[in-house]
């Protein structure tokens, strides 16, 4: 009969180490193996399921707790086997240490930053003109759903050479916001600026490719891109409220460059696309 000896403290049947998991022992099993396979030593994972070092104390808790039937050739030790009942030690859960997680292309100053369409409504005589539009924009740092949105209205003033009117849609972007209400008051800017990038050709070719509402994820995330590589590309640099006109998308024959500036208004708030 293999030897044992009842520990002065033995631990509670139910007992279960510190981030382990439950391993269920098998013939041809040992302490050594199982701990080799972890990567420690026997003692250390024969310690950590019964808190003993004694060789008959462990004998104990494999006969009253693992439930081992089968003794060593010796007779003088327990030993595991596939008919073990309930045939349970428990083994270290292995932590993977990970590095940060960063995602690529991911641009942290998109959480101050807001685009959308809107109708817009402007008139030229020579210098001074007048503009008013209204539309709804998202906050293109949040994540899908909850992605927050405001419906603005800007009305004011031009100055500058131009001669017309129009009502067409625009492409809106805010940029320099971290909520909706930081953008109400009165804005201004030259619009001239955002006419001197690089590649705005490509950009408003693109503009035009969006539609004339956002209504669903796929145009979000393109509004998303075209947005960020804007203000990557540097066509829109400064904090402000800025318009582009979507080619083709209004009515009426309109030709202005200059400065304008209008009072914004926030309507409402909400979140969700559209």
């Amino acid at each position: 009969m293999a030897i044992e000896k009842h520990p002065p403290k033995a631990v509670p049947r139910n007992y279960v180490p510190p981030n382990t998991k439950p391993y269920k022992v098998k013939d041809r099993d040992s302490w050594e193996t199982v701990a080799a396979a972890l990567g420690m030593k026997a003692w250390d994972l024969i310690y950590m399921n019964f808190q003993t070092r004694d060789p008959a104390e462990v004998n104990w808790y494999l006969h009253h707790y693992v439930g081992c039937r089968q003794q060593t050739r010796d007779g003088k030790n327990w030993m595991f086997s596939s008919g073990a009942n309930p045939g349970i030690i428990y083994v270290p859960v292995k932590t993977i240490e990970m590095p940060p997680l960063i995602i690529e292309g991911k641009a942290p100053f998109l959480s101050k930053v807001w685009a959308g369409l809107a109708k817009s409504h402007s008139g030229d005589l020579f210098v001074i003109g007048m503009h008013d539009l209204t539309g709804k924009v998202y906050n293109l740092g949040d994540e899908w759903p909850n992605i927050r949105n405001a419906v603005i209205n800007v009305n004011g003033f031009k100055f500058g050479p131009g001669l017309g009117a129009d009502v067409s849609a625009v492409f809106v972007l805010a940029h320099g916001y971290a909520s909706a209400k930081e953008m109400i008051g009165v804005s201004g800017d030259w619009d001239f600026d955002i006419s001197i990038g690089a590649k705005l050709g490509d950009f408003l070719k693109d503009i035009k490719g969006l539609g004339k509402v956002i209504d669903g994820l796929e145009k979000y995330e393109k509004m998303k891109y075209l947005a960020e590589n804007a203000i990557k590309n540097r066509l829109i640099a400064e904090d402000g409220i800025f318009t582009v006109p979507i080619p083709f998308a209004g009515v009426g024959l309109h030709i202005w460059g200059g400065y304008k500036f209008g009072d914004v208004s926030v309507f409402g708030t909400g979140v969700g696309v559209p």
